[in-house]
């Protein structure tokens, strides 16, 4: 099956004139952190301090704060009809002929392993959008039984969490995904859905939530390790007490890669597949879900390097016994010895974390505390693993209290302070394609042009507009002015680079990609003649979650639409 691409996305980034009101609130807010494994949403009302949390899923009986990121689909026409638990209850019953879909957050993840499939054909965008609507009515079924319906559900504001590694494209994966699940619309306001990243969303919910907290100073410095189910974030922040209100600064440029606890699943179906080998064919969905779902209920988060673990096998299983006898004993169990366990399923995962940590201690000389966060972050494995390694260097390593709900709860806390993470260092350079003097050596003649000013210009540098490593403020606009002729269209290409060489002077360097479209319509200008310079300026705001801008002609805000490249 072909791998799904990445759709070529439109969205509106700006919607008020110059002079109008400014940001609409909304008295209610709802946090949604999907994840790859699990999913979970907090609410506030603006007249309530409590956050809660939603507990209650369908079909769902235990104990779990989330509901599982799964999707069923039956017939022919690939009908949906189920998702969360239900749909993992009917991979797990026998005889069904439908399919089941996990992980399809992976997808939006760059330089990663190929997640599980979708649908033949299938773009990640509406896998994605097919389980937020269902998520949602969810959501909003328990949020009636709260209080929910004194406030229609137009005065309903979202913050998304998305994890720090994503890049712009795959963040407007996630906007497009609302707006096709009917949970925003189109035409709504920028600020109704405000994407926080993981990390931060994070270091809020610390800020709040651990007692250690209150024992750092100005200028200490800790480090949040966002462990979930498909990805681990990991960035270090410092505290600031120099203004009037205490603020983070992040110092390092923070890390991340696909190494989630769902990775520790993945090893456990190969490694079981590698054993059954050419039998594995004979073994159905069913039967192979069933195993799976006895090794995450019953051993993944109770290992812990020591001890082995038996796995029971379903019955539909015991007839291929004669064959495979090496794998199955008499009691119908798999053993999975802990020396096996550690080696080839746990231990692959715990280093790339590892791995991760120690990238960031060696941009910092020193970090006080380690928090660990997320459904990850809860295994108790990965944090005396993590302690062990790291204890020496870093004084305090802990895990947050109730870290599966610490992304969606630290992200309703985000919109009430969202200066709280006051600096960030960029993890890409950004510039625009501009028309610079051409310089004989350096610059491509295929790239050469002649101007209405009769100079020779290279058409195709890379004119930087933010550096990656740079520290930047979250409010911090970059500006650009440029003259156009009336009435003629014009854009601005924003194009980003992400390595760590010198950066390439052309656009059409290797490393270099158009990262969106960014085309301006002239408006009519009363007073303006053809052939008349128009003055038009754009400002990029890179230090967000995601990337803002504003294009201003002749002084007055307009709006546009710009398209996100496929990658």
């Amino acid at each position: 099956m072909q791998s799904p691409s990445t759709p070529h996305l439109q969205r509106r980034l700006t919607y008020r004139v110059a002079g109008e009101p400014v940001a609409r609130k909304y008295p209610v807010t709802v946090a949604i952190d999907f994840g790859t494994t699990f999913s979970g949403c907090s609410y506030k009302f603006e007249d309530d301090d409590e956050i809660y949390d939603v507990v209650k899923w369908p079909k769902h009986f235990g104990f779990y704060a989330k509901v599982p990121s799964l999707l069923y689909y039956k017939g022919r026409a690939n009908r949906l009809v189920d998702w969360g638990d239900g749909a993992r209850r009917l991979a797990l019953q026998p005889g069904q002929d439908g399919t089941l879909i996990r992980q399809f957050k992976l997808w939006l993840a760059k330089n990663t392993t190929p997640p599980p499939p979708l649908l033949d054909g299938q773009e990640p965008v509406v896998a994605i959008s097919d389980f937020l609507r269902l998520f949602h009515e969810s959501v909003l079924e328990q949020m009636m039984r709260t209080g929910a319906g004194r406030y229609s559900v137009d005065q309903f504001g979202y913050c998304l969490t998305v994890p720090a590694i994503w890049d712009d494209t795959a963040k407007a994966t996630m906007r497009e995904a609302m707006v096709q699940a009917g949970i925003i619309r189109a035409d709504d306001p920028p600020e109704r859905l405000v994407l926080v990243g993981e990390p931060e969303a994070a270091a809020m919910y610390i800020e709040k939530q651990c007692e250690s907290w209150n024992d750092m100073q100005d200028q200490d410095t800790f480090m949040i390790v966002d462990a979930g189910g498909g990805t681990v974030d990991i960035i270090i922040y410092q505290i600031d007490k120099s203004g009037e209100t205490r603020s983070l600064k992040e110092i390092t440029r923070g890390s991340g890669g696909t190494c989630g606890s769902a990775y520790i699943d993945n090893n456990m179906r190969q490694w079981l597949l590698d054993r059954l080998g050419s039998y594995a064919e004979h073994v159905s969905t069913c039967t192979l879900e069933n195993i799976m779902e006895s090794f995450v209920e019953k051993i993944k988060p109770y290992f812990c390097g020591e001890g082995d673990q038996y796995l029971t096998v379903p019955a539909t299983m015991m007839q291929l016994r004669q064959h495979i006898d090496d794998l199955i004993d008499e009691d119908g169990n798999i053993l999975l010895s802990a020396a096996e366990l550690d080696s080839k399923i746990y231990v692959p995962v715990f280093d790339q974390v590892i791995s991760l940590i120690q990238e960031q201690l060696d941009q910092a000389p020193q970090v006080n505390s380690l928090y660990l966060v997320g459904g990850f972050g809860c295994s108790e494995y990965l944090y005396t693993t993590v302690k062990q390694r790291f204890e020496p260097r870093i004084p305090t390593v802990a895990m947050a209290p109730r870290g599966d709900v610490a992304v969606a709860r630290g992200a309703i806390y985000h919109i009430s302070q969202p200066a709280f993470i006051a600096t960030k260092i960029l993890r890409n350079t950004y510039g625009l394609m501009t028309r610079m003097a051409f310089q004989e050596g350096l610059d491509p003649e295929s790239s050469a042009v002649i101007t209405s000013d009769g100079i020779k210009r290279c058409s195709t540098r890379f004119d930087i507009m933010a550096f990656k490593g740079q520290s930047i403020h979250v409010n911090q606009k970059i500006s650009r002015h440029f003259w156009v002729k009336y009435p003629r269209n014009t854009e601005a290409d924003l194009y980003v680079y992400d390595g760590d060489a010198p950066i390439p002077r052309q656009v059409t360097d290797p490393g270099v990609r158009k990262m969106a479209d960014f085309p301006i319509r002239m408006p009519p200008l009363e007073g303006y003649s053809v052939g008349d310079p128009v003055d038009i300026k754009i400002d990029f705001m890179f230090g967000l979650a995601e990337l803002k801008v504003h294009v201003f002609i002749v002084g007055r805000q307009i709006e546009f639409v710009t398209a996100f490249e496929n990658e």
